[in-house]
């Protein structure tokens, strides 16, 4: 038979340093909601503006595409492949021709961008877009037409106002309004 566990008590002293602790926590907590300086992003009706050259979703350029297969080979998660399709060949009418585009799959997608930057006629890219909206897991997997429409983020769609965050010495980080010409988060 096993021994019977033996049940230690609690010294009242460690009761209080946990009573004594949470208070502390609590009450910092209730001083930065009731700061009147807070930064909270409200989105979707305001939206952080994404500095140039953010990596964000990736779109085909099907035009500028050679068929190559560099994007789906080198990426690290397989979330790129090839599909292949027949099509009437436009230098030989009546015949038809094979052709092979990358599509994506955004649920193994992991963003590293090795797929933009091996595409020798820069037929993928990068846009400004993190924030995209699926309603399934069947959504994120796109075909060839779907690869070509740049996504918009729900709060470009409703109008949202774009944002930045900069420093200020005296108020730490102060949320404002973001220009055009401007960059993006952080000052």
């Amino acid at each position: 038979m096993p021994p019977k566990p033996a049940h230690k008590r609690v010294p009242l002293y460690g009761f209080l340093s946990a009573v004594k602790g949470n208070l502390e926590a609590l009450t910092i907590g209730l001083k930065y909601f009731l700061n009147p300086n807070r930064s909270t992003l409200h989105y979707p009706r305001e939206y952080i503006k994404l500095r140039p050259g953010y990596r964000g979703y990736i779109v085909l350029n099907k035009a500028k595409c050679i068929m190559c297969d560099s994007c789906a080979r080198i990426c690290p998660a397989a979330a790129m492949k090839m599909v292949r399709f027949q099509a009437p060949d436009p230098k030989r009418p009546g015949k038809m021709k094979l052709y092979k585009y990358p599509v994506i799959n955004y649920q193994r997608c992991i963003f590293c961008g090795f797929c933009v930057d091996v595409c020798p006629t820069e037929a993928l890219r990068h846009v400004p877009a993190h924030d995209v909206v699926y309603l399934n897991l069947a959504e994120m997997e796109l075909d060839l037409d779907r690869f070509q429409v740049e996504p918009k983020s729900p709060a470009e769609v409703e109008g949202g106002i774009p944002v930045k965050y900069i420093f200020d010495p005296d108020r730490g980080l102060v949320k404002v309004r973001a220009t055009e010409g401007g960059g993006g988060s952080g000052g």
